[in-house]
């Protein structure tokens, strides 16, 4: 399966031209064909937002042979097959990648590979991005440095296998422009919820942190500067960064007061905010407005959710909403 579709970079039967595109895309220097019987079939997808830069890419009907450099990009790439397998050696160890198999590769390391029938999805994730977003979750008052992750994944696991349907979504939201393109609210919650799940879900070396349980509660005044600001900011992207910044404290501490408070997280709140504003605009809506129109508005872009979570917090479907305004 392609994903990224409406973001094609490169079509090229031409060895050298995918060579220079994989140099800059990732930091590739050396792509060659084994054996005489095969011809590489380069295409390539790219789309980034925020921070993230997204890639797909298949090769054809050909084996491979890759080698990557060291390299002084302070970034991780996880990747994620969807056709072929490879052989890849890295940091020192060999591991085999699949459909359930896959890598994350540390860019400032050399890398070595063989691939088969390969093409794969995969995101750049910059490591001071990760290690900003690590110290927001966790109580620790010490800065994360030299955060670190497995070499290998694991996607039959339940974790894992969250991951790879994360990008996936991901991926294919991004092939929607529509719905995507300039949307700040969409945007960066896919980068919160990406970001988020490969720290809670993937072992690293902050996981100990990460999942200890809070020692101590937020008090109330840092619930309230939070869902004040959230109050204040439901129409612009809000993401655990600023929540983290106006309520002084991380966020696992301010999820727990959100739950103790109001019975859901900080995240869950900024919808539920967004989903009484989307209710309003329904009722006040002009000739020609559709349910659509709102939802995408207020960063809802998956309309069937959209209908049910609205169903369950107002009692009736957004389009009956409309229908009684109009």
């Amino acid at each position: 399966m392609t994903y990224l579709k409406s973001h094609q970079v490169l079509a090229s039967r031409n060895l050298h031209e995918t060579r220079a595109l994989l140099s800059d895309l990732n930091c590739i220097d050396t792509i060659d064909v084994v054996g005489k019987m095969g011809e590489v079939d380069a295409v390539i997808h790219q789309a980034s937002f925020s921070d993230l830069n997204f890639i797909h890419a298949s090769f054809g009907d050909v084996r491979l042979q890759i080698q990557a450099p060291e390299s002084d990009n302070r970034s991780l790439f996880l990747l994620a097959l969807t056709n072929g397998v490879g052989a890849v050696n890295h940091q020192g160890q060999d591991h085999d990648i699949s459909i359930d198999k896959g890598l994350m590769r540390d860019m400032r390391k050399p890398m070595s590979a063989c691939e088969d029938k390969f093409s794969c999805l995969g995101v750049h994730l910059p490591l001071h991005s990760l290690q900003r977003h690590c110290r927001n979750l966790i109580d620790d008052i010490k800065p994360v440095e030299d955060l670190e992750f497995e070499t290998g994944l694991d996607f039959r696991t339940p974790g894992g296998r969250h991951i790879r349907e994360t990008l996936h979504y991901i991926a294919n939201a991004l092939d929607n422009p529509f719905q995507t393109r300039n949307n700040d609210i969409i945007l960066n919650g896919f980068r919160d919820l990406l970001l988020t799940n490969i720290l809670m879900l993937l072992p690293n070396s902050c996981s100990a942190a990460l999942h200890n349980t809070p020692q101590s509660s937020a008090v109330p005044r840092y619930v309230k500067r939070a869902r004040d600001y959230i109050h204040a900011h439901a129409s612009t992207p809000i993401t655990l960064d600023d929540l983290v910044k106006h309520a002084g404290c991380s966020y696992r501490t301010l999820q727990a007061a959100f739950n103790t408070s109001y019975g859901m997280s900080p995240m869950a709140y900024v919808r539920s905010m967004r989903m009484i504003h989307a209710h309003r605009d329904l009722l006040a809506a002009e000739n020609g407005t559709t349910v659509s129109d709102v939802a995408l508005k207020w960063g809802f872009i998956h309309l069937g959710r959209f209908a049910k979570n609205y169903m369950r917090q107002f009692g009736v479907l957004p389009s009956e909403t409309l229908r009684q305004k109009q």
